[in-house]
């Protein structure tokens, strides 16, 4: 057994803890990966899905990735030849991100850079950061956007713009990775109902009028999206493209917002 983990593929999931990165490490770990789990503040959620995943799990780390200083840190834990995975990577899977809410007239310059430093900076300088060990194993590049990269949600302008980028910095990192490297993204409708904002509550016009809206006539799930991502890891010819997991929402055209 210890020998067949050794030997099996290595990814590493930024905000992988919780929500749909929880489920995107579960499925990647079903998949046969060994997978680090990064976490920000979840430190009590981590600890738990590294004891469930059990040897499964190579290590679980924290880091702040609007601090470029903790970036750094992260990829060399990860890349250390002397830690658990051998300095192995096979999978990179920037899903974490912030989604901060506030009119334009409310918002400074300073909560712009804050959410593209996250949701953009902190994606491109990891995928910088893992790319040699990613080119050395063949490897890929996952990115976790979502429709907000193709629809202009009101009060969500920081969000809209950085995963727009994203959705960009998808594309000309496959070509600049190529061809030993290959980046997709996939970006996600609704597929959870933010817990701390009341706009969304059981029985609100809100969530009411986003799920007429769906044509499949359901939100998604945190599963939905990570069978996404663990298909995209395993294909060898898919590449620089953006995976739209939204039950066919972008298609008709809105409605727009969360």
């Amino acid at each position: 057994m210890a020998e067949q983990l050794s030997s099996s593929p290595v990814a590493l999931i930024t905000g992988g803890a919780v929500r749909v990165g929880r489920a995107i490490t579960v499925a990647l770990a079903r998949a046969g990966y060994r997978v680090w789990i990064h976490y920000h503040s979840s430190a009590g959620p981590a600890a738990a899905l590294a004891a469930e995943l059990g040897e499964r799990c190579v290590g679980a780390v924290a880091a702040d990735l609007a601090d470029g200083a903790a970036r750094d840190s992260l990829c060399a834990r990860v890349l250390d030849a002397g830690g658990p995975a051998g300095g192995r990577l096979d999978l990179l899977v920037n899903n974490a991100a912030s989604f901060e809410r506030g009119g334009f007239d409310e918002r400074d310059d300073a909560d712009l850079r804050r959410v593209l430093e996250v949701n953009l900076v902190a994606p491109l300088s990891l995928t910088r950061g893992v790319a040699g060990a990613l080119t050395a194993a063949r490897g890929a590049v996952v990115n976790i956007l979502d429709v907000a990269a193709f629809q202009a949600w009101r009060g969500y302008l920081d969000h809209c713009t950085a995963k727009a980028g994203l959705a960009m910095a998808t594309r000309a990192l496959a070509v600049e990775l190529a061809p030993a490297v290959r980046v997709n993204g996939v970006a996600p409708g609704t597929v959870a109902w933010p817990a701390d904002d009341p706009r969304f509550g059981e029985g609100s016009e809100v969530r009411a009028r986003i799920e007429r809206a769906i044509p499949l006539g359901r939100i998604g799930t945190p599963e939905d999206v990570a069978e996404t991502v663990v298909f995209l890891a395993r294909s060898g010819f898919i590449s620089g493209q953006v995976v739209a997991v939204d039950g066919g929402r972008l298609a008709t055209g809105g409605p727009s917002g969360g």
